[in-house]
């Protein structure tokens, strides 16, 4: 047996002023009319029947679920609040063990992008049968092809051949100097946060590595179905810690392996992921949306709406949006989720 489940309860805060709390990066239309939500349920329908795609969202997105995806009631699982992705994993894998089945579970971000679509259904099953076989974690890891400080690396085994490979180890984001070493080395890969496990056996490693969450994950599990099911689920999650399956469990877990991808894959978390997906112009300028140029090169300038005219400026990030804009150096662009935070915008 086999099911989806599609994480889309983030907010995208590196892709502001595009991507605010109201409407996140995973639902808005990106440059060609669908949003990256909509791409993902179309590339799970090539692979599995509707009706064994799941979505883990907030509330407050559950509309945008219902407009972009005609998914069965109950395959909708809302969090009372986003607490990442150990407690979104672990919620989805209670409520399948309730109800007594045990199928190997596709959990995957709302928000990458993935070219080569039938390439990565092949890299899917492939670790389908893995995780069939063998009562452990299967990923798909990404060869490096620069050096990369936003995302999370995979180790595996020295000298490891194949279509998959036993993992050494997982190892969060590297400064620059260790990513520079890192995308020369053949057993390093980039962590693409898509895993392959059945339902028990990521909440047997939950219970291992993160026994209190666990135990409150029972506790919800045990009100599935009860007149108290709502209040426990609120009562439970406010209390439970906001850390990532990487950080809580995977870091520490024994009997990994990981598929290498052959599809071309990124994460588009920041406005500069634009230079890998949209043709520059003849200035090394990314342009979506209408626009004047001037003396202007090596920019990211999108807009929608507003027609956008720059002057004799480098490597800018300028994004206009309906109530906000954003004019940020290429070198800073980490810093706009601190801006966010800081709570001096809308």
């Amino acid at each position: 047996m086999l099911k989806a489940v599609i994480m889309a309860g983030g907010n995208g805060t590196r892709l502001w002023p595009k991507s605010q709390a109201d409407l996140p990066k995973q639902f808005f239309p990106f440059m060609d009319g669908e949003s990256m939500f909509q791409k993902t349920i179309s590339r799970l329908e090539a692979l599995l029947p509707r009706q064994d795609i799941y979505v883990v969202t907030i509330e407050e997105y559950v509309p945008y679920v219902r407009e972009q995806a005609n998914l069965p009631v109950e395959n909708i699982i809302v969090e009372p609040e986003p607490k990442d992705t150990a407690a979104c994993i672990g919620l989805v894998a209670v409520r399948f063990l309730e109800q007594e089945l045990d199928p190997v579970l596709i959990t995957l971000p709302s928000d990458h992008y993935i070219d080569d679509e039938m390439a990565f259904r092949n890299d899917l099953l492939t670790a389908y049968r893995q995780a069939l076989q063998v009562p452990g974690v299967v990923t798909l890891g990404i060869k490096p092809n620069r050096p990369e400080t936003a995302y999370g690396y995979i180790k595996v085994a020295a000298g490891a051949e194949g279509n998959v490979l036993p993992v050494d180890k997982f190892t969060e984001k590297p400064d620059l100097q260790t990513a520079k070493q890192w995308v020369k080395m053949q057993d390093y890969f980039w962590n693409s946060g898509i895993f392959v496990w059945k339902a028990s056996v990521i909440f047997s490693l939950i219970e291992k590595y993160m026994p209190n969450l666990a135990a409150r994950l029972r506790k919800i599990q045990s009100a599935i179905g009860s007149t108290m099911e709502q209040k426990i689920l609120r009562q439970e999650y406010a209390m439970l810690p906001k850390i990532s399956i990487d950080y809580g469990v995977l870091e520490k877990a024994e009997c990994t392996y990981l598929i290498p991808g052959s599809f071309v894959w990124d994460d588009l978390g920041n406005w500069t992921a634009l230079e890998r997906i949209v043709k520059k112009d003849h200035d090394g300028n990314v342009v979506v949306g209408e626009h004047r140029l001037l003396n202007t090169r090596n920019c990211i300038v999108y807009s929608e709406t507003a027609v956008v005219g720059v002057i004799g400026v480098e490597d800018l990030i300028i994004t206009v949006a309906d109530n906000a804009v954003l004019i940020c150096h290429k070198d800073r662009e980490q810093e706009i989720k601190k801006l966010i935070l800081r709570n001096t915008i809308p």
